[in-house]
């Protein structure tokens, strides 16, 4: 996980663009590139999370950790559905 100080101070995670280049003739200076999908990296194990698939059906998302956890106001966080517990408990634990 980053450090709680980077985190506090930064706005909202980055989104990511999964570029593909298409390779024409032999010189890849003048190749173009398109964008397959969006995607944010989890804060706490760095996976991908895909933006092009429904949101019902996405691996995480946004999750804004309230000021009653953190202690130093909101925190948005891209998180994994399988990160969010783990980092709620650190939070608490920090608390206890």
């Amino acid at each position: 996980m980053l450090n709680i100080e980077e985190l506090k101070w930064r706005k909202e995670p980055t989104k990511y663009k999964e570029m593909q280049i298409e390779y024409s003739n032999c010189n890849t200076v003048n190749s173009k590139k398109t964008k397959m999908y969006d995607y944010y990296i989890c804060d706490y194990c760095g996976d991908k999370i895909r933006l092009d698939i429904k949101k019902a059906e996405r691996s995480g998302g946004i999750a804004i950790i309230p000021h009653s956890l953190t202690k130093c106001g909101e925190i948005k966080l891209a998180l994994c559905n399988k990160c969010l517990n783990k980092i709620i408990k650190q939070f608490e634990n920090k608390i206890n």
